[in-house]
């Protein structure tokens, strides 16, 4: 566990993160990195950190968040299902750029027949000498439900994090379709959020979770219909048939957020191809770009999708969101951005 200077856990589900006050704090989203460090993937792993590598070369973040399915056991593809080893290997990865990170988890980091589940890869990724995670209260649903708080010298909450688990299948197991950020994870938040806004009525704050609402697709249709309530800032859908990984459960976390009014920002991941960012009821949401080389077939030779999301706060308290592609090289899908790039 990370315990740098300004940092200490205040409880199960809290951290406190100090961050500088006389410059800007650089998030650095990476999402879907898919790693097999099995008998299969050797070239497309290494693809794939060399791309984390230079991404984080190049922003020089000083919080990175793994929006999940940073591990990929699934043995057709990767050649193992020691999601085990594959989580210790990216530890020492990620470790190496003696940068704190975070994570949640993704539908695809523990599979189904993987060597480890969540309780467990919870515990080997806590070992992480940067890494800032928590299983979280064990009364509601998800594995890695907490808050990363972040801080002034006083102590003084500036933003909170809010770090989600939105769960894996909806009946535990593949085919059963995609799952959700549950009812009671829901509550959980929004009742944390509101004793923050009792000490500041301004605070504002950003959600992180694997899985996109199903508001996002929502958001989309009636953007294509010339709704001007919502508003474009970056980025596209380019998934066949313009797909959405939603949950077939309805879901009330947008909802919810929306009415408690503290989060403004939401990030995913999950559809790799998908790097589209709009404002929707208030809430910007963002599709983080994405490493995968591995998941999707034919996928390692794209590049347009590639790359990271960095998310700056500045000393004026203001959020800028930037696509961070990783070649120089982009088509209009990924280049795309609206001139209102602060929220």
């Amino acid at each position: 566990m990370f315990c740098g200077d300004g940092f200490r856990q205040k409880d199960e589900e809290t951290f406190l993160l100090e961050i500088p006050e006389n410059r800007d704090y650089k998030i650095l989203q990476l999402t879907d990195l898919h790693l097999g460090f099995g008998l299969f993937s050797h070239k497309k792993d290494k693809m794939a950190l060399d791309a984390v590598t230079k991404i984080i070369n190049r922003t020089s973040p000083d919080l990175i968040v793994f929006t999940g399915d940073i591990i990929f056991p699934f043995l057709p593809k990767a050649g193992t299902m020691n999601n085990k080893k594959q989580a210790e290997r990216f530890i020492r990865f990620i470790d190496r750029f003696k940068i704190p990170y975070t994570l949640v988890f993704g539908n695809h980091d523990c599979e189904m027949g993987a060597k480890c589940g969540r309780e467990q890869l919870a515990d080997i990724f806590t070992k992480g000498k940067y890494c800032i995670f928590s299983k979280g209260r064990k009364d509601i649903f998800g594995v890695g439900n907490f808050f990363i708080n972040l801080t002034d010298k006083q102590k003084n909450v500036l933003m909170p994090l809010v770090m989600l688990d939105s769960n894996m299948y909806g009946d535990g197991w593949f085919f059963s379709g995609f799952d959700c950020i549950h009812e009671d994870q829901t509550e959980w938040c929004m009742n944390r959020l509101s004793k923050l806004k009792k000490i500041n009525p301004d605070i504002k704050a950003m959600a992180f979770f694997h899985m996109p609402v199903r508001e996002f697709k929502e958001a989309y249709e009636k953007m294509k219909l010339g709704d001007k309530s919502v508003v474009y800032e970056h980025g596209s859908i380019a998934e066949k048939d313009e797909y959405f990984g939603i949950s077939y459960k309805k879901g009330d976390f947008f909802k919810k957020a929306v009415e408690n009014g503290i989060i403004k920002w939401m990030f995913c991941g999950h559809d790799h191809l998908n790097t589209l960012s709009l404002t929707y009821k208030g809430i910007r949401l963002t599709y983080g770009m994405s490493i995968d080389c591995l998941g999707y077939n034919g996928i390692s030779k794209s590049y347009i999708q590639r790359g990271g999301t960095l998310i700056t706060r500045k000393t004026d308290g203001s959020i800028g969101i930037k696509m961070i592609p990783l070649t120089r090289t982009v088509s209009t899908r990924v280049r795309g951005e609206s001139k209102n790039q602060q929220h």
